[in-house]
């Protein structure tokens, strides 16, 4: 019998072409934080990159991710139990988003630059 999370797998690999061309960035996946991970530890294989947590079951990041043939991004996922957001890194640098997570990192030594 296959993981509730393996069934996110295909629709979470569909919604990172969404992250790259949407101007906004954001994308809304209605299942946990730790199926989005589980699942984008299988995209990975396929994908490249490095997808690592920021804090544990609430804040990730996957860089260098092939999105398309030669062309690379990176995303933070963030969430909790019900509902989690991917959100490309660089179009508007996250201004909010990016230091407070930075910071949250620091304290809990889990930051990676």
């Amino acid at each position: 019998m296959a993981e509730e999370w393996e069934k996110w797998v295909p629709v979470c690999d569909r919604l990172l072409y969404q992250c790259f061309y949407r101007v906004l960035s954001f994308i809304s996946v209605h299942t946990s934080v730790s199926n989005v991970y589980k699942s984008l530890e299988r995209l990975a294989e396929k994908r490249g990159g490095r997808l690592y947590w920021v804090w544990k079951d609430r804040v990730a990041r996957w860089d260098d991710l092939e999105v398309f043939p030669g062309i690379k991004m990176s995303i933070w996922i963030f969430g909790g139990p019900r509902n989690t957001v991917y959100a490309r890194r660089g179009w508007w640098a996250m201004y909010l988003f990016d230091p407070y997570v930075k910071s949250m990192a620091r304290v809990f030594g889990t930051l990676r630059e």
